[in-house]
């Protein structure tokens, strides 16, 4: 009875896992392409409220994302797992409360976007460390695949099923089916076993106070220069791609130039879709050879062909082609650089060093949105307008008039983050360093050392008393018979 009642684990239990936190992430990305339109309805279109949204959310999860590491090494990866579903639920609750009771106000949505975001903070950091413990080496990247798809999958329906769902159910419907989603994935994770953390040496010497816990994970990285390099490629370019893809510059751009709203949402569905065929390809195929290699090539390519056409084009077929490069190389960079790390860092460290790595690579992303608004509406609109001062020199490819200036911004993002791209294949510490840093080999279980050990030592302790036997009845008998050729010397 007890087999039958077992509850999944390894690759079993991680897809309970995810089918759970899918179902959630639909519903949550419904929800994040709904509020905005209400946010804009309720602000006669204002994009200075999205932006202040936008940076509640990141803003809070940066924060609170290097102590949430900490919390993730010191306890159960589960209870991690679950502080971003708890969060997120307790914050679509009390909006559904004041949106029923049509008490609802803009600055609502600022405070439950802190909670959201100190959530998410828990979210990538604790499922990245809980792979480690929950598959087989072997499969990382599968899992890391199907990881990338709960971020890219829910985007292929959101932006639709948000417009249509606003107009039938409204906004509360719509936090009535993100509460009931919420329950479905929390219920998942409670009904998986997912193995407790091995200890490490090296994990606890690096037990000390909190504090100094928090920023144990970045000392850890800025100790490995390879590991550091590879932080900054994201630093960099994730600075280039937020200003680039943020809701400010790419909504304002494509509404501006096509005058369709929801032409946006939809150049974003065609690139969630490609994104999702990449991370099927992942989890199916299961893996990358040469990660690094796979993270440099990918930030070149999704740059230099992805957001410079995005940048460059004027009508919905190249937004659309240019996306789906974009976007079709981010699971790749993602798998990779979640293998490489799980495979490099100590399980006990990972919560750490996952939430450092987190908080370096998007330290700017907050702000992002608000430089796109600055730099795209105050510099090159103005800039890009009919004879404006850079209209002859760039008019000729990426056009004149509204939008033209947020496409020449997009552009030069793509241009800034094909240069970090190859400046990171240029160096060798960055290009080799999964040959420089030694992959983490996992101890045999302490039961399986305490097993071998008294047998073998019981091995040798009875040859060497079977020896000791054999000469002393050597010798006897050569005493006895008077025939020394088979008395042995008591040095051998």
């Amino acid at each position: 009875m007890d087999f039958l009642f077992r509850r999944p684990n390894g690759m079993r239990g991680f897809y309970v896992i995810w089918s759970g936190q899918m179902i959630s992430g639909i519903a949550s990305n419904i929800t994040f392409f709904a509020l905005p339109i209400w946010i804009l309805n309720m602000t006669d279109i204002s994009g200075g409220a999205l932006g202040l949204w936008e940076s509640f959310y990141f803003g809070s999860y940066l924060i609170v994302v290097l102590f949430a590491g900490v919390f993730i090494d010191r306890y159960s990866r589960k209870r991690m797992m679950l502080v971003y579903d708890f969060l997120s639920l307790s914050a679509t609750a009390i909006l559904l409360v004041l949106q029923t009771t049509d008490s609802m106000e803009v600055w609502h949505l600022y405070v439950a976007a802190v909670f959201q975001g100190i959530g998410f903070a828990f979210h990538s950091p604790s499922y990245s460390a809980a792979i480690t413990t929950l598959v087989p080496r072997k499969q990382y990247v599968r899992a890391n695949g199907l990881m990338s798809l709960l971020y890219d999958a829910p985007e292929i329906f959101g932006p639709v099923l948000a417009g249509v769902l606003y107009l039938t159910i409204g906004l509360s419907g719509i936090l009535a089916l993100n509460l009931l989603a919420f329950v479905v994935s929390i219920g998942a994770l409670l009904f998986v076993e997912i193995p407790p953390t091995p200890h490490t040496k090296e994990g606890q010497m690096s037990q000390e106070n909190f504090l100094t816990e928090a920023i144990y994970g970045i000392k850890y990285i800025l100790r490995r220069p390879g590991l550091l390099g590879i932080q900054l490629i994201f630093f960099f370019g994730n600075f280039f791609s937020g200003i680039a893809l943020s809701v400010t510059a790419l909504f304002t751009m494509i509404l501006l130039r096509s005058g369709d709203a929801s032409a946006a949402g939809s150049v974003q569905s065609v690139g969630a879709l490609a994104a999702v065929v990449a991370g099927v390809f992942l989890s199916t195929v299961g893996g990358i050879k040469k990660p690094i290699r796979a993270i440099l090539i990918g930030w070149v390519i999704s740059s230099l062909f992805g957001l410079t056409l995005l940048g460059v084009g004027q009508v919905f077929i190249i937004w659309a082609i240019a996306m789906v490069i974009n976007t079709i190389f981010e699971p790749v960079v993602n798998v990779a650089v979640e293998t490489f790390m799980q495979t490099k860092i100590p399980p006990d460290l990972q919560g750490r060093v996952f939430s450092a790595s987190d908080f370096l690579s998007q330290a700017m992303i907050p702000i992002t949105p608000l430089l796109a608004g600055f730099f795209g509406e105050g510099i090159f609109e103005p800039a890009m307008a009919e004879g404006g001062p850079l209209a002859n020199i760039f008019g000729w490819l990426v056009g004149v008039g509204p939008g033209s200036g947020f496409g020449l911004m997009i552009l030069l993002c793509g241009i800034g983050g094909t240069l970090i791209g190859l400046s990171g294949y240029l160096i060798p510490a960055i290009r080799n360093v999964d040959q420089f840093l030694p992959d983490y080999t996992p101890l045999p279980p302490l039961g399986m050392v305490l097993r071998i050990r008294p047998r073998t030592e019981k091995r040798n302790a009875r040859m060497i008393e079977n020896k000791r036997r054999l000469k002393k009845d050597l010798n006897r008998t050569a005493k006895d018979t008077g025939d020394d050729r088979i008395k042995l010397d008591p040095k051998e």
